[in-house]
């Protein structure tokens, strides 16, 4: 059974973008994680965030109206509010690991749910690992692949 995670937007936003460095491992990624079964929590903050991101990375409104659109539109994808307890745990996480406000609010999420963060954010990640697992989609490990097999395959890529 394939785990429960929360996704950052940074790995939202880099599937929509052809130009970041993180387009195709992101979206194949998240095509993967979705056709095995796999289920995403975020917090309603996401749409936000990756509205913004996009907005202001592309100067184009109608693109982030779009990526929202298929945002809520992701089967996978459940969203939960922004409630007063989720709020002090993002308070706590932000003040205890030194965190962005908006990279605390994932951290937080996934640390009250108990399960992992995807991301793309080396800070994020290396400060939340105190708390919950973290992977990037390039190291995140599928149940039925090995250690041994994900490293071939990053190996292969000439990494």
């Amino acid at each position: 059974m394939i785990p429960t995670v929360v996704i950052d937007a940074s790995v939202w936003v880099s599937q929509w973008r052809p130009q970041d460095a993180n387009h195709d491992a992101s979206r194949q990624w998240i095509e993967r994680y979705a056709a095995e079964g796999g289920h995403v929590i975020a917090s309603s903050f996401l749409s936000i965030e990756v509205a913004a991101a996009i907005s202001r990375r592309t100067g184009d409104p109608s693109l982030a109206k779009e990526a929202i659109r298929k945002l809520h539109s992701f089967d996978a994808m459940h969203f939960v509010p922004m409630d007063s307890a989720l709020v002090q745990v993002a308070v706590n996480v932000a003040t205890d690991l030194q965190l962005r406000a908006g990279d605390a609010i994932y951290v937080a999420l996934a640390h009250q749910m108990n399960i992992p963060l995807v991301s793309w954010d080396k800070e994020q990640l290396q400060r939340a690992s105190r708390l919950i697992a973290t992977y990037t989609p390039e190291n995140y490990v599928f149940p039925g692949d090995s250690e041994k097999s994900k490293e071939g395959h990053v190996q292969d890529r000439g990494l």
